[in-house]
């Protein structure tokens, strides 16, 4: 399925990529995830590496980019992550009575129901020996540390969507707007966020070229190509007339758009930086 999403990456926008992953890719790594989240560290890397190459596809990003700039890009978390919360889920159906009998049995008691003393974690559940590495990160022992480490005003939520707003309270979604545009535009912009174009700079820190340095002799960074590359003055005017309508004209906002614009000034921002990057031929697509 990746590799048909791969034969899709220059033919389907974002939007659809992203829809396809997480209808009929995801599912299937995450089936039944809180009964095996105990395997190893080795197979948790490698599932992990199918939705890195999703992520890939879906942004349009290269090898060369970093694992943390890809997440951030599609505000995605790791699947490790995502399982930690769909076990904390299952456990607070169980707890509260939302579970069938035979689940709801496992729970065990609380620290201070099993003492006459006024202890700072009677709240917590009593945890689970465990006499093997395996049964230790099995559902129950994990989640019920997991689940000790929650702040009380999370482990109290009123309801399982209430749990999870909390849960995803962190989570940074992209805008609406990087959404916008055609497939080549997003691709080269969403590069160009990451830090994985084909900018001498770019390759350079991965020591794929020797030199750093533009044709015009300056360091081919994201900021010289955007903002100051006299080989493209004239159309970075073009740029700059559309932006500076909105907004003044910096690498943050070509490159993320400015919070205090509308969605529809972000996209005109967007749609701007991807005819200004297109109209130079600077890259090629790979």
């Amino acid at each position: 399925r990746i590799h048909v999403m791969r034969k899709l990456k220059f033919k389907l926008d974002r939007r659809s990529l992203q829809t396809i992953y997480y209808s009929f890719i995801r599912p299937l790594l995450e089936y039944a995830d809180v009964v095996w989240d105990n395997c190893t560290q080795y197979e948790v890397n490698d599932l992990e590496k199918i939705q890195n190459e999703a992520a890939r596809i879906v942004t349009g990003a290269t090898k060369l980019v970093s694992i943390n700039s890809l997440l951030l890009e599609t505000g995605w978390e790791t699947l490790s992550s995502r399982r930690k919360k769909h076990k904390l889920q299952l456990f607070f159906k169980m707890q509260n009575g939302l579970s069938p009998d035979y689940l709801s049995s496992l729970v065990p008691p609380t620290v201070g129901s099993t003492s006459n003393y006024p202890l700072r974690n009677a709240t917590n559940l009593h945890t689970i020996h465990a006499k093997s590495q395996l049964y230790y990160n099995s559902f129950l022992p994990s989640v019920i540390r997991d689940w000790n480490e929650l702040p009380d005003e999370t482990r109290n939520s009123p309801s399982v969507s209430a749990l999870k707003r909390k849960l995803n309270s962190n989570i940074a979604i992209p805008p609406r707007f990087y959404f916008a545009g055609k497939r080549l535009g997003q691709i080269y912009h969403a590069r160009l966020r990451t830090n994985c174009s084909s900018l001498h700079q770019h390759l350079f820190a991965k020591n794929i070229v020797d030199s750093p340095l533009c044709a015009c002799g300056a360091v081919e960074d994201t900021h010289h190509f955007l903002l100051l590359c006299n080989r493209f003055d004239n159309l970075r005017q073009e740029l700059f007339d559309i932006v500076s309508t909105i907004c003044r004209p910096t690498l943050d906002v070509l490159l993320f758009g400015k919070q205090e614009c509308s969605l529809v000034q972000n996209r005109l921002i967007f749609l701007a930086v991807h005819d200004f990057v297109l109209k130079t031929k600077r890259f090629q697509i790979t």
